[in-house]
């Protein structure tokens, strides 16, 4: 009942029936009738605590996916489990990998957004730049992340580590020669804000704050966005704060979902917001905390021409590491 006490709550969760939505409750099924369910629904009489592990084998093998969670001091998540308690969450996660092994990296991503929503950023997520838990970066299409104190992936697969306090390119189409000789005022660029978070002994710990992400217009259309922006300002400004977020300088809620006659498409799930620029075959997202994910398509006319942080998506690692770390080259001033 959300009267921020939690005396009650069993007994009220508890009345399963109580909640169901047909006629003999008078609760109005809001969804479309599911023609593969017995009518009336009957109710399960699994006892919600038992585990779906029919083996130890499986119930091992649940609880190694999990270890994250599982408290202890060597888990990549050690420094956020004095502000978030991960011990429900591994439990859920166990019971989730036991069920179907597909559900349980939800409750190690959620476990890392809560992190990240108590101010906790100095942890090692597990989630690769697919979206995979415990996996390599290699099940998708070329993604460069940038995610907690910052902790960065290029395209081709390079973990770096970078505590600078400026805005940088994070991505950009260097089609027409490198940023520092000037990208096209129109190419598709990615820019991040670095600002320092919570201290820590002996560190400075930054994380990124902002996104900016520039849409490739039509140059010689003075209605861009087709709602009396011009093309100079089609600029998108992604914060924390999604009332904060604009586009061309105008609130870019009231616009929401957006798409334009030029590929370009904004949407927001929860806090969540994706950008696909589809004329270079790009997609960014940004989580409105401190994670943002820039994915090329594998047709995509930017597959080695790209610069920034994120280095050249050329699936050659051995060049990333000297182009990613040149990082006041990519500082955007």
């Amino acid at each position: 009942n959300a009267d921020a006490s939690t005396t009650g709550e069993s007994a009220l969760i508890s009345m399963n029936n109580h909640w169901i939505a047909n006629v003999a409750t008078s609760i109005t099924p809001l969804l479309e009738p599911d023609v593969t369910r017995p009518d009336p629904c009957v109710e399960s009489t699994t006892a919600e605590e038992t585990s779906p592990c029919s083996t130890a084998a499986e119930q091992a093998a649940a609880e190694q996916y999990c270890a994250a969670l599982n408290g202890a001091i060597d888990s990549p998540y050690h420094n956020c489990f004095d502000d978030v308690d991960p011990a429900q969450l591994f439990e859920d996660c166990v019971f989730d990998h036991c069920a179907d092994p597909s559900m349980a990296c939800d409750t190690l991503q959620l476990y890392e957004e809560e992190c990240q929503a108590a101010g906790e950023l100095d942890f090692t997520s597990v989630v690769d730049a697919c979206g995979v838990c415990n996996g390599d970066g290699s099940s998708c299409s070329p993604t460069c992340t940038a995610t907690g104190d910052p902790h960065y992936r290029s395209f081709d697969g390079v973990a770096f580590n970078w505590q600078g306090q400026c805005e940088y390119v994070l991505a950009s189409d260097c089609r027409s020669g490198s940023r520092v000789d000037g990208a096209t005022a129109n190419a598709f660029e990615v820019q991040v804000r670095n600002s320092r978070r919570r201290p820590l002994p002996g560190r400075q710990v930054t994380a990124t704050v902002a996104v900016a992400v520039r849409l490739p217009m039509d140059t010689t259309s003075g209605d861009a966005l087709g709602m009396g922006v011009s093309t100079a300002r089609s600029i998108l400004q992604l914060y924390r704060t999604p009332s904060q977020n604009t586009l061309g300088g105008a609130p870019l809620s009231p616009m929401l979902p957006y798409f334009d006659l030029f590929g370009n498409e904004i949407t927001q799930s929860g806090r969540q917001f994706r950008v696909r620029v589809g004329s270079v075959g790009a997609t960014v997202l940004w989580s409105s905390s401190s994670t943002v994910r820039v994915t090329l398509d594998g047709s995509s006319p930017l597959l080695n021409n790209t610069c920034g942080l994120c280095a050249d998506a050329n699936t050659v690692s051995a060049d990333d590491a000297a182009l990613s770390q040149m990082h006041n080259h990519w500082i955007a001033n």
